[in-house]
């Protein structure tokens, strides 16, 4: 069963929006960290590790460091980052799920799912090709654009 697998955006798209990007000044903070991460994986120590080990610290460092996204152990009424409880498919859980989240009500905006430092990230193993995307939030069966060629 091949599977072809398209760009999530379309390229000239992406070179227009780089060319007028400026990152946050709060990223140069943050740069001995991403540096570490960069090192992790280019030495090859990320690979002695499972995903769910290096997953929570990964998750930390970068949606809740860098991109500022809080958790629900920061004692605010509404926190924008949560993990392993959201978004049930087939008995699995998303990693994280990016939304406002409060008691009474959740806003889902995106599913996260971590990979390990050697699964491909341009093509889904074949376990994962039969698996229903039926249940997951629009814009995480929107990236999951893969067409299946029979």
């Amino acid at each position: 069963m091949a599977v072809e697998s398209k760009p999530l955006f379309h390229p000239e798209v992406l070179r227009q929006q780089v060319r007028s990007f400026l990152l946050p000044e709060q990223t140069a903070a943050w740069q001995p960290k991403l540096e570490y991460w960069a090192e992790l994986v280019r030495s090859g120590r990320a690979d002695q590790f499972k995903e769910s080990e290096l997953l929570p610290d990964f998750l930390t460092d970068f949606f809740c460091g860098l991109l500022g996204y809080t958790g629900p152990a920061e004692g605010a009424d509404t926190y924008t980052v949560s993990r392993e409880r959201h978004v049930e498919v087939d008995g699995e859980f998303a990693d994280a799920v990016l939304g406002r989240f409060r008691k009474d009500k959740e806003q889902f905006v995106a599913g996260l799912e971590g990979k390990g430092a050697r699964d491909p990230l341009d093509r889904p193993f074949a376990e994962r090709l039969t698996r229903s995307r039926a249940r997951l939030p629009p814009c995480e069966a929107k990236c999951e654009r893969r067409v299946n060629k029979n």
